[in-house]
């Protein structure tokens, strides 16, 4: 006989038994992703590079004999820039950009019974930005240090001059995010580069103004706490590697040095050491390549005396990109850029202060030791170009071994408090 208990426990199996078949015919679903907020990509932080075009017109006063000559210059230019941006706050951003430019900018105007001619074929910046973000606008102030080559020719008269000028520049401009890789911008910036003397005793200044467009690439936009535009344009999940080598630095350096000095009758080979300071940023593209942008500044002295004549570089800087392969903790990379120069020099009976402008390549290898903390080693040859100086010609060529230590921290990150 089937009680009441029974009864039930046997109800209980019953359900559990047609639950289970009831269960097997219906499918199974897929247990849903949990979602996490991403971080908030920023329009601006990171490196970019880019190219611009626009127009260039300046002002030249050659003093020779007594006689000034206002020459009046113009022309189109186009170029390439790169750079970094860092948000400070929300709003404000500060950032560094190098660019270089060629074009054609000329001027003519009689000197005396002849005509002389002034030409710039090549310019280029080394500036801090410092902008404030308005949704996908940043309006912006620069200024840095600014450099040209120029040429002043009476070819009547037998007089050329063909030398660098350095000074500083200062402007303003306004860049808009097409998205969150290009950005399009419009700039004015001043330039003054100062008086240079020559040996014929011709003292000649120089200023300019230009008005660029340019196009900027976006490498990678980093994350950060606070925007200046409301909403995010995208969303990334962070990326982690094992000793990845992406990011800024800053560092020193201690090198040791020799040259070559060939001038009109001349020949030296100076010799020296110095000290200086380097900031970069790398960027790696995959597991083991690394691309990177590094500019650094040295001071000290390469000098040789032979009787009379004597040559004695004090100054000397580049802006260089570098191709690394990396291994773990190890990478190796090559080297390429413009390269700068400042030297003082005494022969045949000339007197020159001078800045020489050209380009330097070489090789290295830099070991991380901590997260923060790498060190490196590094050749380069640089060749500094040549500068005619009415009948005289000067050349300078430099070889260094350097070794470096680096911070792996940007200056605007030490500016912004954020290590």
């Amino acid at each position: 006989m089937v009680g009441p208990k029974q009864f039930l426990l046997g109800g209980v199996a019953l359900f559990a038994l047609t639950s289970v078949v009831a269960a097997a015919d219906v499918p199974v679903r897929a247990p849903q992703p949990v979602y996490t907020k991403a971080p908030i990509v920023s329009l601006w932080e990171g490196v970019y590079v880019g190219v611009h075009g626009g127009y260039a017109w300046a002002q030249n006063d050659t003093a020779l004999g007594g006689v000034v000559t206002n020459f009046r210059p113009d022309g189109g230019f186009g170029g390439l820039q790169f750079g970094y941006n860092r948000h400070l706050t929300s709003r404000w951003v500060l950032g560094f950009e190098v660019d270089v430019s060629y074009g054609d900018l000329a001027g003519r105007r009689p000197v005396a019974a002849n005509t002389g001619f002034f030409d710039v074929n090549a310019f280029g910046t080394a500036r801090t930005r410092l902008g404030y973000a308005n949704g996908p606008w940043l309006y912006y102030a620069t200024a840095g240090a600014a450099w040209a080559d120029t040429n002043v020719a009476v070819p009547a008269a037998g007089l050329r001059f063909d030398r660098p000028q350095i000074g500083y520049v200062i402007g303003a401009g306004v860049e808009y995010a097409l998205n969150q890789r290009w950005s399009a911008k419009v700039e004015y910036l001043f330039a003054d580069l100062g008086d240079t003397s020559t040996t014929a005793g011709a003292v000649t200044d120089m200023t300019m103004s230009t008005i660029r467009l340019g196009l900027n690439y976006r490498f990678a936009n980093m994350p950060v706490s606070a925007l200046g535009y409301d909403a995010p344009l995208a969303y990334k999940a962070p990326v982690r590697r094992g000793n990845d080598w992406s990011g800024p630095y800053i560092g020193a350096h201690a090198a040791y040095g020799w040259g070559n000095f060939d001038a009109t009758a001349t020949a030296l080979e100076p010799t020296g050491g110095f000290a200086g300071i380097q900031s970069g940023y790398n960027w790696q593209l995959s597991r083991n390549i690394v691309f990177g942008l590094e500019t650094d500044s040295s001071w000290g002295s390469l000098k040789e005396t032979i009787g009379a004549a004597t040559v004695d570089v004090d100054a000397t800087g580049t802006v260089r990109a570098r191709l690394g392969y990396a291994m773990d903790r190890l990478m190796v990379y090559g080297t390429g850029g413009l390269a700068w120069a400042h030297a003082d020099a005494n022969y045949n009976a000339t007197v020159t202060d001078r800045f020489y402008l050209g380009w330097a390549a070489g090789v290295g290898m830099e070991y991380m030791w901590s997260p923060r903390w790498t060190a490196k080693l590094e050749y380069l040859y640089a060749d500094f170009g040549k500068i005619t100086d009415n009948a005289d010609t000067a050349n300078l060529t430099a070889s260094t071994i350097k070794f470096g230590v680096n911070y792996r921290a940007g200056i605007l990150d030490l500016i912004g408090m954020r290590w």
